[in-house]
């Protein structure tokens, strides 16, 4: 998948999509680019490009960079359930990704996370320890229909 691709698939523009990769938005793509690859068309896998689509879309939401980034690496960083034997866990992104079902992304009053992917519901998590939060109750939210820009992607 390329940067055209998933600007025509979603909708996003291809300007905005180049603002998350340049910024280094998503955790594993913070790291220099090589200068000699400069000019080179960049392809990502799909779950990739689903990342890059839902930063993308936090964007076009009005989100902060900051804020982007923090909601991203939590849909990047919670386990949602442990892989198969050997192999890593799997990520709320990649479950989502892989899901065939309705799956939503909210944050709430620019700081706490929840995932709604199948039937499951994490309830209201703190970023980066993924503690639980019983009484959290947001004044504001901001919600990210992950299975739009997923089925958006595999049209």
């Amino acid at each position: 998948m390329d940067i055209q691709t998933i600007a025509t698939k979603t909708g996003l523009s291809v300007r905005r999509i180049r603002y998350v990769l340049d910024h280094r938005m998503l955790p594993g793509m913070r790291i220099k680019t090589n200068p000699e690859r400069v000019g080179h068309p960049r392809s990502f896998t799909d779950t990739e490009g689903f990342g890059i689509a839902c930063a993308a879309a936090l964007l076009e939401c009005g989100l902060k960079r900051e804020a982007v980034i923090e909601f991203v690496d939590s849909l990047c960083g919670y386990i949602w359930k442990k892989g198969p034997k050997g192999r890593p866990p799997i990520t709320a992104l990649q479950s989502a990704f892989h899901s065939q079902r309705e799956a939503i992304a909210m944050l709430g009053d620019g700081l706490n996370v929840r995932f709604q992917i199948d039937e499951r519901d994490t309830d209201w998590l703190q970023p980066g320890t993924f503690a639980q939060l019983k009484d959290f109750q947001p004044r504001g939210e901001v919600r990210l229909n992950l299975g739009r820009i997923r089925d958006d992607l595999r049209r």
